[in-house]
């Protein structure tokens, strides 16, 4: 917090953090998830991180998903952005969701030292992806578009829950 003083207000001085997630759907219909637990609680996201400085989308994507699954990428196309923007302001998050096609690597958690909120990996019947508890809650939308072969890109607005 930046203390100004000349208004008395206290204002944040944070930025938004850009994270890019991929979707990819094998051949059997099943989507790349990966589970996190924080404290008591397992849920799933979609497999990505965040941009470190000066990196593109593309290459956050292939080094994310080497880091968490042990695969290589081919990034695809955006085909949605969101935000997560907290209620009390502190966080703001940009999601920049793409499509992704494996080119080779085996399945398994973390290439290298894996982050301790990582829990599992694994593949998940796309059609039952309402089903999973999914954070950004974006289940729907992509079934959606995968049905419709990802033809548009969609702003989904802020899904902060």
């Amino acid at each position: 917090m930046i203390n100004n003083k000349s208004q008395g207000k206290k204002t944040h001085s944070y930025r938004p953090n850009f994270r890019v997630s991929v979707i990819i759907v094998n051949d059997k219909e099943e989507i790349l998830l990966v589970q996190h637990k924080k404290g008591q609680r397992y849920y799933w996201v979609l497999p990505g991180g965040r941009i470190e400085y000066g990196e593109n989308f593309a290459s956050c994507a292939v080094r994310e998903l080497k880091e968490e699954t042990n695969l290589d990428i081919r990034f695809g196309k955006v085909v949605f952005l969101s935000e997560a923007i907290a209620p009390d302001r502190s966080r703001h998050i940009i999601n920049i969701y793409a499509t992704g096609e494996v080119l080779g690597g085996e399945l398994k958690l973390g290439a290298y030292d894996p982050d301790p909120v990582l829990a599992d990996v694994g593949w998940k019947p796309i059609h039952e992806l309402a089903k999973v508890t999914l954070y950004p809650p974006v289940a729907d939308q992509i079934i959606e578009a995968y049905q419709n072969g990802f033809k548009e890109m969609k702003y989904l607005g802020n899904l902060w829950v």
